[in-house]
């Protein structure tokens, strides 16, 4: 069986190597190695000895390499230029670089974050490509996902006690409630109309606001209330748009859905905690520079809180509260 490379190569030899070819002087090359004249002489005998040739032929002033060692200095420079590669960071510039980077976030996500941040990365990052997923069942689904890198950064209301995740909260929100102004003609609803009311609720997997609102419908005795439980956000706001029947959703999609469809929108009559809305990632991609680059970017774009979507969209009769 052959000797593994580590005892057929010495590093430290190809070092001397590359310093000899390019001085052409073994004095110039021991004092840029920091070995003395001794050293140098042994050391070029261990080359020497190393590939079976002289490599450097002795001149009046200084050395001339070998036909062999001209062959030899490519494929040496080279494996010298990779090694040193390892030892150092990687870099990302946003304005070349060209890479997907894959989000998990529901569909309200989607409405609430990529707008502004493709805006932004057509202006600094022109080549990179956003792909988003949904986000994962369960905390510890993502936690894998996020760690094996298949998703780079997860944004939303989630679970933020996550093994191996880290998290940042990007803004703190409210829910509220949107109905056609035929179904609230007074622009609200009092709690006994409330509960009397028909509902659609979100049935979003990987997020807390489901939870949330299924547990506002038992504390109230409201379950018997809901028609249609339904995996998508932004299918709730055509539901509402053609249906008598009122929905509750985080506050900035609410607002957004309730101006381009002509909705009414006005704060739950029930007690409902607030949520956090954050940017997840895995510890093992804390010092990853694209990683670093697109979460802070992401921070610095969202953390004064969302904007909600420009455009007219499709409207209805009646105004907006």
């Amino acid at each position: 069986m052959d000797k593994p490379l580590s005892r057929k190569l010495d590093l430290n030899l190809l070092d001397l190597f590359d310093a000899i070819y390019r001085t052409r002087n073994l004095t110039a090359a021991g004092k840029a190695l920091g070995l003395s004249q001794p050293a140098m002489s042994h050391a070029l005998a261990r080359l020497r000895d190393m590939y079976g040739d002289p490599l450097f032929v002795r001149l009046a002033k200084g050395v001339e390499p070998t036909p062999f060692a001209d062959e030899l200095v490519g494929p040496v420079s080279q494996a010298l230029q990779i090694l040193a590669q390892t030892l150092e960071k990687g870099s990302f510039v946003p304005a070349i670089a060209r890479r997907v980077f894959r989000l998990a976030m529901t569909d309200v996500g989607e409405h609430t974050f990529l707008p502004r941040l493709i805006r932004h990365l057509q202006h600094h990052a022109p080549r990179l490509c956003v792909e988003t997923v949904a986000t994962s069942a369960s905390p510890e689904e993502l936690a894998q996902e996020l760690s094996k890198g298949t998703i780079d950064l997860a944004l939303g209301a989630i679970n933020p006690d996550i093994a191996g995740v880290r998290s940042r909260i990007l803004f703190s929100d409210v829910y509220a409630c949107v109905a056609r102004p035929s179904t609230v003609p007074r622009g609200t609803l009092s709690l006994a109309e409330f509960k009397r009311a028909r509902h659609v609720v979100p049935n979003v997997a990987g997020t807390n606001h489901s939870l949330l609102i299924e547990r506002m419908l038992v504390a109230n005795g409201m379950s018997e209330q809901v028609v249609a439980r339904v995996t998508h956000f932004l299918a709730i706001a055509e539901l509402v748009a053609d249906t008598d029947v009122v929905a509750i959703m985080p506050r900035n999609l609410a607002l957004s859905v309730a101006r381009r469809w002509g909705l009414c929108h006005f704060a739950p009559p029930v007690q409902m905690p607030g949520y956090d809305v954050m940017v997840y990632w895995h510890k093992r991609h804390d010092q990853e520079p694209g990683n670093t680059w697109l979460r802070q970017a992401i921070v610095e774009l969202f953390q004064g809180g969302p904007q909600p979507a420009g455009g007219t969209g499709r409207k209805r009769g009646g105004s907006t509260r």
